[in-house]
């Protein structure tokens, strides 16, 4: 097990490093939400937050936020590498997916090389989208 759940009560602890990470995440692509839109639905418990930890030391977090029969990741970011830490986590996902009765795990992502990842691990395209 690589992620760690983190309650609302344990938010601002890890919050610095989390931030960071999602800063970084929202100027490759994601203007769409703030940095505090993650913590106030953690802290509300509408998105879930799950820290990646080697020797207690966080490298990376994953954001999962449930509706209806999906489960979606919000955000990943890792300080080693996004696409490392979705592969390493990708099994407990879907187990945490099973868990809350989930029957889908989306994500959405503007970057190219996200494409070619997600049909790897066997997400298939859903949406096109026109922007106007």
């Amino acid at each position: 097990m690589i992620l760690h759940y983190i309650p609302k009560d344990q938010l601002r602890t890890h919050w610095e490093f989390i931030k960071h990470g999602l800063e970084i995440v929202r100027s490759k692509g994601h203007p769409q939400w703030l940095v505090e839109d993650v913590y106030c639905d953690c802290y509300e418990q509408r998105s879930m937050l799950f820290i990646a930890m080697t020797n207690n030391k966080p490298y990376g977090f994953v954001v999962l936020q449930p509706t209806g029969n999906t489960l979606h990741i919000w955000a990943a970011w890792s300080s080693i590498s996004d696409e490392l830490l979705l592969q390493q986590a990708w099994q407990e996902i879907q187990q945490i997916a099973k868990q809350g009765n989930k029957t889908n795990v989306t994500f959405t992502s503007h970057r190219r090389g996200w494409d070619r990842k997600a049909i790897n691990m066997g997400f298939k395209p859903q949406t096109w989208e026109f922007t106007l």
